[in-house]
């Protein structure tokens, strides 16, 4: 990664370049008003201090909860898109004008021009690993300006933190006590292999994942790439679910009830803050913390998984949360 920020004076209005990858973003000296149309961006925006510039979004974020609770901007937001990160409105962009655009890596170049054109810078990014998350905190605190970037290099040590803590813990697991996960992301049957950052974060946290080495389509949250057949052989220890209406289904469905995640009552919804931690937003600092701590609950008996929920929350978001708020995080109900 190669990160340039250099000031620039366009007119009476000054400029900052942030230049990395092939990219160059061109914004204000000041940012205040940001969008994005990459779902998960919404919680690292809102960590870096700009949940309440955000002037465009998601569906899903705008309607989350904790969301709605904490930043209550969010609910007076636009939608940016009404399909995927790419498919955004091109024209409503324009009439809202932000600063800059968030997005994931494949954005439409013909959008991109459009935006550009129109003094609206476009960062893109790309998904799917834990390196790719850390980089892609640091470069958006680098576009949002000194504060923000600050921010986020103290998130990247406190993430340092978390593998160092959980890696020291693990030490003391001897290799065949490892456990096999299985993570049903987004349906019961829709999971990843390597590489993927649902792999990382399994590696992180000392599990083993099942399906590491299945060859998997690559498919949109919800639908099915792997048949129960595959993940009855496999026989995992415990099940990770997106969603809490998953963990109902396969604790319910009799073809799972053979598995021995389910025959031990070892099937976990997934916490969810501002965003599911599993997913690629920087409440995954405590997603590897978590799993560490729920599959081997002795070595990891000396961390208060709440306190650190408490801690990080309050630190990085500036929010202080109610015991129901963590109730809420650590055990999410579907909505």
């Amino acid at each position: 990664m190669v990160i340039l920020a250099t000031p620039m004076v366009c007119g009476a209005e000054s400029l900052r370049t942030v230049a990395y990858a092939e990219q160059i973003v061109t914004v204000p000296e000041q940012v205040t008003k940001v969008a994005t149309s990459w779902e998960a961006q919404n919680s690292v925006l809102a960590m870096l201090g700009y949940g309440d510039k955000i002037v465009a979004t998601t569906r899903y974020a705008r309607n989350t909860p904790a969301f709605q609770k904490f930043i209550p901007s969010i609910k007076d937001t636009e939608l940016s898109t009404m399909a995927g990160s790419a498919e955004v409105n091109v024209e409503q962009l324009m009439r809202l004008h932000p600063d800059v655009l968030f997005v994931a890596a494949g954005f439409p170049e013909n959008k991109r021009a459009q935006l550009e054109a129109h003094g609206i810078a476009v960062a893109s990014f790309p998904a799917n690993s834990m390196v790719s998350l850390i980089e892609r905190v640091l470069l958006t605190g680098e576009i949002l300006g000194p504060d923000a970037y600050a921010k986020a290099q103290s998130y990247k040590a406190y993430f340092e933190r978390n593998k160092s803590l959980v890696a020291e813990r693990l030490a003391r697991v001897p290799a065949e006590q490892r456990l096999r996960v299985y993570v049903a992301s987004g349906s019961p049957l829709t999971t990843s292999s390597r590489p993927s950052l649902n792999q990382d974060w399994i590696d992180l946290a000392g599990g083993i994942n099942v399906a590491e080495d299945w060859s998997l389509l690559d498919v949109r949250h919800g639908n099915a790439n792997v048949n129960v057949e595959v993940i009855m052989a496999a026989q995992p220890d415990v099940i990770v679910s997106m969603r809490q209406r998953d963990v109902i289904t396969i604790n319910q469905d009799p073809r799972w009830r053979t598995i021995a995640a389910v025959k031990n009552n070892r099937v976990y919804a997934n916490p969810r803050g501002l965003f599911w931690w599993c997913r690629e937003t920087s409440e995954q600092a405590l997603q590897f913390l978590w799993l560490a701590k729920t599959l081997y609950p002795t070595a990891f008996a000396d961390i208060d998984i709440r306190q650190e929920t408490y801690d990080f929350y309050k630190k990085f978001y500036g929010i202080s949360l109610a015991d129901a708020d963590i109730d809420s995080f650590l055990v999410p109900v579907e909505s």
